[in-house]
């Protein structure tokens, strides 16, 4: 399981067309960490809740009600480019070179 943090607007597109690579791509010249491949462009993703609810939507609403969005994947485990040791950092990111690598299954909203 991973997640990806989204905005409101985000979802939607998420939901008709799926995940897709966007623009900011930090670890993109970077290594995986276990097998010391290159990352390349993808989809930026992590294991854990804390990072993706920093991306989602500062400003989303729900009938009212401010939130949070973000998107409970399935990932291809072999498809995983490791930026940090999820092992060791609750924070990682992974990166999924592949949209088809990536199917998000669940819409998280949390309240704020």
């Amino acid at each position: 399981v991973a997640y990806h943090g989204t905005s409101q607007a985000g979802c939607w597109g998420i939901l008709q067309k799926g995940l897709q690579a966007g623009g900011g791509q930090a670890h993109a010249s970077g290594t995986d960490v276990r097998t010391g491949q290159k990352i390349g462009n993808g989809i930026y993703c992590s294991p854990g809740l804390s990072v993706p609810l920093n991306y989602g939507d500062k400003g989303a609403s729900i009938a009212g009600h401010a939130v949070q969005i973000v998107m409970q994947c399935r990932v291809r485990p072999s498809a995983i480019k490791r930026c940090h040791d999820e092992n060791s950092n609750r924070d990682a990111y992974w990166v999924i070179n592949d949209p088809s690598d990536i199917r998000p299954y669940g819409v998280l909203v949390k309240p704020k």
